[in-house]
């Protein structure tokens, strides 16, 4: 294969007693990012967050930064430290554009450094996906909320719709150039389809890793509590296009364009309420043959398996004599299946860099340095052989929503969900829309009611 770093004997015995001493210590290089993120969740059920808040900080300044950051803003947020999420999801949102930057500069994704070829894909710095970046959006809207900011959240609703247009338009390139970069190097993807087959059918649940139905309809939903009616149909359209079965999105449609066009004048007011159910699955890891010049090597590869997904199950709302049920608007878990299927040619070629380059080290401190080096390299080889598992395990395994129009005036709030229950207490504004945020990570039902926007006439 072209590309593979030729590195001399003794500066991998040093590289890999490096990366031995600070990966076992430090970030996913060779402990696996799920069992790191279990004490996030865990947190979240117990309620016991300090610790793991502290943690995740601390963790901030690493490789890593990114995805950590994530993790805690969305841990501050679901225990209404709302000013911290706030900031944090900023500090994301830097990461995020340092990384926008960067990538102008780099010609492609596939090759790395020397690091990398000789440990695994942990060993590189966490970037994110695009699907984990519009979430952060949609979140960040909400913190706004929160804190009474309209206007805040009406610019993080509109960077959300930019971040997904901006997406898509760079989706198609980027994964044309993997598969240039794969045809390059002799590796072929479609040789390996049937490791992937529990891949490919999680990934099949969804049209796009991309766009985000939940985030279009919360944005949607703010608009016309706004009076945006035109801002708020293309919201709806939106989300309506990612599930075209969904009658409560086409009635929304139809009652936007009959207040833009002025046949409605309603007294009542929108109460939505979004609905986090669970936790997205981790990814596994699996063994695959790769086939180098030096014969095959097995490697690790990361993939999700359909048995670990949950099904949606929705949220029961009911008030002023109408009862609701939400819509699973955003199956998390497809999402994360579909954004990693799309990078496999990169991840082919990478690993099969990494086969060559790892053979070559073992056979190198042989002839150099003699048996007990190339031991040494061995096992190494078999220790560091580890696939990349990082993802926002945060994340709700399915973002839901659904909508009452009430008249102005206090109403009682009743959710029902499996496992929990509530009863809020909400204020409805004629015309206006007031968010009511449910999360269920666990068994016990956490519900929110955010600030009532004013009256739009």
């Amino acid at each position: 294969m072209n590309g593979v770093t030729q590195v001399p004997a003794n500066r991998i015995l040093l590289l890999v007693t490096a990366v031995l001493l600070h990966g076992c210590a430090s970030t996913s290089v060779f402990q696996a990012y799920p069992r790191q993120a279990d004490n996030w969740k865990m947190a979240l059920q117990n309620g016991r967050t300090e610790a793991a808040l502290k943690k995740l900080e601390r963790r901030s300044d690493s490789a890593d930064r990114l995805l950590y950051l994530q993790e805690r803003a969305r841990l501050e947020q679901l225990t209404k430290r709302y000013d911290a999420s706030l900031d944090t999801f900023k500090r994301v949102f830097d990461l995020y554009e340092q990384g926008d930057a960067e990538a102008r500069f780099r010609v492609s994704e596939a090759g790395s450094g020397t690091a990398s070829l000789l440990t695994n894909d942990n060993a590189i710095p966490y970037s994110g996906f695009a699907y984990e970046r519009i979430f952060a959006h949609g979140f960040q809207a909400l913190n706004y909320l929160a804190r009474g900011d309209y206007q805040g959240a009406a610019v993080e609703w509109r960077r959300a719709a930019l971040e997904q247009r901006v997406a898509e338009q760079q989706r198609a390139a980027l994964i044309a150039r993997a598969e240039e970069r794969a045809r390059e190097e002799g590796v072929d993807p479609r040789r390996y389809e049937t490791h992937f087959s529990g891949l490919n059918t999680a990934a099949s649940e969804v049209k796009s890793a991309i766009n985000n139905a939940w985030v279009f309809y919360l944005s949607g939903a703010f608009r016309e509590g706004r009076g945006e009616y035109n801002d708020a149909r293309v919201d709806y359209k939106k989300a309506l296009e990612m599930n075209p079965d969904s009658e409560m999105l086409r009635t929304d449609v139809q009652r936007v364009t009959a207040k833009m066009e002025g046949r409605i004048q309603d007294d009542r007011g929108l109460v939505v309420v979004s609905y986090e159910q669970g936790f997205v699955p981790p990814r596994r890891e699996i063994s695959i043959p790769i086939p180098t010049i030096h014969g095959y090597f097995a490697v690790a590869f990361p993939t999700y398996d359909p048995r670990d997904f949950t099904t949606a199950r929705p949220l029961r709302v009911h008030a002023g004599g109408e009862t609701r049920t939400t819509e699973a608007l955003a199956p998390v878990g497809p999402m994360a299946a579909r954004a990693l299927k799309e990078r496999l040619p990169a991840m082919l070629v990478r690993q099969a860099l990494r086969a060559s380059a790892k053979y070559a080290a073992q056979k190198r401190a042989h002839e150099q340095l003699g048996p007990f080096a190339a031991f040494t390299t061995q096992i190494y080889n078999l220790v560091s052989e580890r696939a990349d598992l990082r993802s926002w395990l945060t994340l709700p395994a399915h973002a839901q929503a659904t909508r009452l129009r009430l008249p102005a005036g206090e109403h009682e709030l009743e959710l029902s969900a499996p496992g929990g229950g509530a009863t809020v207490s909400v204020p409805v504004t004629a015309g206006a829309t007031t968010f009511v945020r449910a999360v269920q990570p666990a068994s016990e039902l956490r519900v929110d009611v955010l600030p009532a926007q004013e009256e739009t006439r």
